[in-house]
């Protein structure tokens, strides 16, 4: 597949072409569509649950070299407890390759059964490995009570993606590009953001970004589901970014740092001093 008509549908990749020199791949925590209950509470004077309140997109962004490594150590992991990478899905009846999905590990559940794995240890070779990743972070959370309290009506996802979008921009060295991956959401969904997308990067005059920039140092936009379509294959960049975007978006959600925030910490940009730069939460309060 060529990825010079990215723009033209929503589509998927399976390489890195030799002129690219960066990938960030994107996951997201929190529902955008929440924003509709934290309405009726805030026209009703009622109290919003912290669980309801934010939705974070995270972007992790990786060199070629970099995630080349990075890719051969989560297949090394899978094959030590998995044969092959490989297990039984017993709700689908079918055997599928590995995936690293935060809410699956969480719950010890599917792949991640204590009866299929030693659960300990496997989670202690996780964090390892994840301590070893070099990649830059990148996240955007929207405080809904907040954007609708100043009177905001853009679509969240867009609104959060365009910040996204735009520290992606001062991330990526002059004179580079990179291609952007998203988790498939559905055709309608996904068709909808590529073409806000589109018109982020060939018209600024909605987002007030240096379009200019971004056409020079986006590659191509795509949405890959999280297995291939034989489920022997999974898109290991949305498997990190899924993996860090949790832990962030609990740390913007109750403003404490748990071990899983610890792993990832250095590594989101401006760290230190990374709030208002590798972690920006939107709007700011007045």
């Amino acid at each position: 597949m060529k990825q010079n008509n990215w723009y033209d549908y929503p589509q998927k990749i399976y390489f890195w072409d030799k002129d690219v020199d960066y990938a960030m791949f994107v996951d997201e925590n929190g529902i955008n569509s929440n924003i509709n209950n934290v309405f009726k509470r805030m026209i009703n004077n009622e109290s919003i649950n912290e669980d309801d309140r934010y939705f974070t997109i995270t972007g992790c962004i990786f060199t070629k070299n970099n995630f080349k490594k990075i890719n051969e150590g989560i297949c090394k992991l899978k094959n030590k407890y998995w044969e092959d990478g490989m297990y039984f899905d017993s709700k689908n009846r079918k055997e599928k390759y590995v995936c690293f999905h935060s809410r699956d590990i969480r719950r010890h559940d599917g792949a991640f059964n204590d009866k299929l794995i030693k659960y300990n240890e496997f989670i202690n070779d996780l964090t390892k490995l994840l301590e070893k990743i070099d990649c830059k972070v990148i996240s955007v959370s929207i405080d809904l009570w907040q954007y609708l309290k100043m009177g905001y009506l853009s679509d969240v996802y867009e609104v959060a993606f365009d910040l996204l979008l735009e520290r992606y921009m001062y991330v990526i060295d002059n004179n580079k590009n990179g291609i952007v991956m998203l988790e498939a959401r559905g055709k309608k969904e996904d068709k909808k953001l590529l073409k806000h997308i589109c018109e982020v990067i060939f018209n600024n005059e909605r987002s007030g970004m240096i379009s200019n920039k971004l056409k020079l140092k986006i590659a191509g936009v795509f949405f890959n589901p999280k297995w291939d379509k034989e489920y022997s294959a999974t898109f290991m960049g949305i498997e990190i970014a899924d993996l860090f975007s949790y832990p962030i978006h609990q740390f913007v959600k109750y403003k404490k740092k748990n071990p899983a925030f610890d792993v990832l910490e250095s590594k989101i940009e401006g760290f230190p001093n990374y709030l208002n730069k590798g972690i920006i939460i939107y709007p700011k309060k007045k």
